[in-house]
């Protein structure tokens, strides 16, 4: 027994060693050039290149495999040298390289990138549905190197107005040319792959899909539009919600698919966005009414003035908040946008960071007041869920006389399970929007969100259509209207049938005139019915 534990560890250890080896190796591109020495961002070290296998800053770590961890940065030719792209050569320069790096808002975090990032020499390795070109060759705009080691490079025309490219998809460099006058110039440039956006790719799929689910939801609002019986509070607040679900998610394939197209300007992409950010935060302070409504039902606050409130000032009432509060919300958010105020984290940043809300701007404009949102409807749940269990120790024995009142409650708890169903489907998309967010290049993640956004209008529509009582509501209205219209018929028979019999006799009655007055000979009597006529 002793020496199978004993082989176990040594077998544990085994792995351990293995798997550590193995998180120390690196491939070619995450290996710095230490041929003429590293640059930390306290300076240059030189070394001696027969003992560059360790050194005194990364005492446990291999110096080559520096680019693994941190960020390293391609510059096209090797210290000293410019990049001249006519004759495809590094030429020796006497200006020094030292471009400035910006922060995601373009604020100047370091004046010399060679201090702030480890620098690699070479061109970068584009794959074979990407071309390198000369930067400038094609974008007249502003060209950066930010914090994350990307270069921003500004397409005035382009939504957004920028495109982003990794470390491994650039190298810069000063590239030499000729003027017109024969003169040599130098100026800061770089080679860049360029390929078809992925996020574009998704965008078909993903407009479809919100398009799809928004047939559902049309459907659900139809029904409930369609049955008096379920024009009540609870089915207004429920169409209320749905609407806003609707615009937001209308408005968003329409923005992806003008995207996809390259057929959408600044003003419109801002115009959607607001309209999105307005909707989607209706929809969720509708499902706060919801929440709110089911709570107060339960909660058992009788005189209240609330409760003395007919169903019409009820849904006044919800609208004023659930629209309200959205709308101080995103008149705050335009304030922001439209403000001169200079690039913060705080700020919405639409028109800079192209459609809608990202990055930090969405987790406070938009996540925030969700979260908010969600935890006040949390409340509202847990709070209905004790009162309903307090109900049920109170009546251990149902009475007849309090069958109605019983009644009442089944039906209440089963509008409850109905919400909690909603806040369930609804956390899982918010989930996965979060989570693809975090992780934008995990195209897996994308296929996940387009899936269940297909899911979100056919969920809700099996949770509040494909019951019993719906489908026996809807087979009566159209078993009425049938009948209806059958009756209708009927009537509309008796009446031509009707008039068919008068029109007849009032031919007879003419026919047997004009048979009187062709076959039979005038009598001193027909004469003076035809003096008195005439």
């Amino acid at each position: 027994m002793i020496n199978e534990t004993e082989k176990m560890w040594q077998l544990f250890i085994l792995f351990v060693l293995v798997s550590n080896s193995e998180s120390k190796t690196c491939d070619d591109s995450n290996r710095l050039d230490i041929s003429s020495g590293i640059r930390f961002p306290n300076g240059v070290i030189n070394y001696d290149k027969k003992n560059y296998t360790r050194h005194q800053y990364y005492t446990e770590k291999d110096r080559t495999c520096l680019c693994k961890e941190n960020t390293c940065l391609l510059k096209c030719c090797p210290h000293g040298y410019g990049y001249d792209p006519l004759k495809k050569v590094c030429l020796e320069v006497k200006e020094p390289f030292s471009p400035k790096v910006v922060d995601e808002y373009l604020q100047v975090h370091s004046s010399n990138a060679t201090q702030y990032f480890d620098l690699n020499f070479g061109k970068p390795n584009c794959t074979t549905s990407q071309v390198r070109i000369r930067l400038k060759e094609i974008f007249k705009g502003r060209t950066e190197i930010r914090t994350d080691g990307k270069l921003y490079i500004e397409v005035p025309a382009h939504i957004p107005p920028w495109i982003l490219r990794g470390p491994d998809k650039y190298c810069v460099d000063t590239f030499i040319f000729e003027d017109e006058k024969g003169d040599r110039r130098t100026s800061f440039d770089a080679l860049v792959c360029f390929a078809t956006e992925k996020d574009k790719e998704n965008y078909v799929i993903s407009s479809t899909c919100m398009l799809i689910s928004c047939v559902f939801i049309l459907a659900t609002v139809a029904v409930y539009g369609w049955l008096p019986e379920l024009r009540n509070l609870h089915g207004r607040v429920l169409m209320a919600y749905l609407l806003c679900l609707f615009v937001g998610f209308i408005c968003m394939a329409t923005m992806q698919i003008l995207l996809k197209i390259n057929d959408i300007s600044v003003n419109s992409c801002v115009a959607l966005s607001i309209i999105i950010y307005f909707s989607l935060l209706a929809a969720f302070f509708w499902l706060n009414v919801m929440c709110f409504d089911i709570w107060w039902t339960f909660s058992g606050n009788r005189g209240m003035s609330m409760e003395k409130m007919s169903l019409q000032a009820k849904f006044y009432a919800y609208s004023v908040y659930a629209f309200g509060i959205p709308t101080a919300l995103t008149i705050i958010m335009v304030a922001l946008e439209f403000s001169g105020l200079p690039p913060h984290p705080l700020l919405p940043s639409l028109r800079h960071q192209g459609c809608f809300l990202s990055g930090k701007s969405k987790l406070f404009y938009l996540y925030g007041p969700i979260v908010i949102l969600w935890f006040a409807n949390m409340v509202f749940f847990v709070l209905t869920a004790v009162k309903i269990a307090l109900i049920k120790k109170q009546i251990s024995v149902l009475k007849h006389r309090e069958s109605a009142k019983h009644d009442g409650q089944n039906k209440e708890k089963q509008r409850l399970l109905l919400y909690i169903k909603l806040f369930i489907v609804m956390g899982i998309n918010w989930l996965l929007e979060v989570i693809s967010a975090i992780y934008p290049n995990a195209d897996h993640i994308f296929r996940f969100v387009d899936a269940y956004n297909v899911l979100i209008g056919l969920i809700i529509f099996i949770i509040f259509v494909c019951k019993r009582k719906i489908i026996g509501l809807l087979k009566k209205r159209i078993k009425e209207g049938i009948l209806r219209r059958k009756q209708g018929i009927n009537n509309m028979t008796m009446v031509h049938r009707n008039d068919t019999v008068n029109n007849l006799r009032n031919y007879k009655q003419r026919d047997s005139l004009d048979t009187i007055r062709t076959c039979c000979p005038e009598t001193d009597s027909n004469k003076a019915v035809n003096t008195t006529n005439l």
